[in-house]
């Protein structure tokens, strides 16, 4: 029912945004409380067991929302390896970061270690399933040779989340984030390229 409620999902992009820019450890519930005009108890409504709730709540809500959005670019790019992967790229240059080294070494280890297994296994589906399986059908069709569509999957992630990391000055609008991500696919497809 609160996932429904309009309070609950000011609350969760309150806490995504501070949690995103500050770690799991940085950010405490007063923040969060203070970011929606709230209450600090009020928050224990929506969340019985405080920030982890949160926190779970938030990750779980962004991994399914680029998943989705990931499967949703890869069909409407057509059949095309190239123009799927590009659809990738584009995705990610077009959304915001997700810092999976971070996630994994900062914020994981201060949660629940059976949330924080879940949650890892969780990113890894939602983001590397859909990529992995235009790598494995390439693959099939002799387009490209990867052993391992999986690591090639997160090594694609890894390189088209680094574009974020780029100064501004050198990639100064979205359409110069995309190109560059696009780019970046590029050099991974002709590496794997069959020769």
């Amino acid at each position: 029912m609160r996932k429904d409620n309009k309070t609950w999902r000011r609350i969760l992009d309150a806490s995504e945004n501070l949690f995103s820019e500050l770690g799991y450890t940085a950010v405490t519930l007063q923040d969060i409380a203070a970011a929606v005009d709230m209450r600090h108890a009020s928050l224990y409504y929506y969340a019985p067991h405080g920030k982890e709730d949160l926190y779970i709540a938030v990750m779980e809500r962004g991994f399914r929302h680029h998943g989705e959005g990931l499967a949703q670019a890869i069909a409407d790019a057509g059949d095309d390896f190239r123009a799927r992967v590009h659809a990738v790229a584009h995705w990610f240059a077009t959304h915001p970061p997700i810092d999976l080294g971070r996630i994994v070494r900062s914020d994981m280890p201060h949660i629940n270690p059976a949330d924080a297994t879940r949650l890892i296994e969780f990113s890894l589906e939602t983001l590397r399933q859909p990529i992995a399986a235009v790598i494995r059908e390439a693959s099939a069709q002799g387009l490209v040779q990867a052993d391992d569509p999986d690591f090639v999957a997160m090594a694609l992630v890894g390189l088209l989340q680094s574009v974020h990391n780029v100064p501004e000055r050198f990639l100064p609008t979205q359409a110069h984030r995309v190109q560059a991500a696009q780019a970046c696919a590029d050099m991974l497809i002709d590496g794997l390229r069959v020769r």
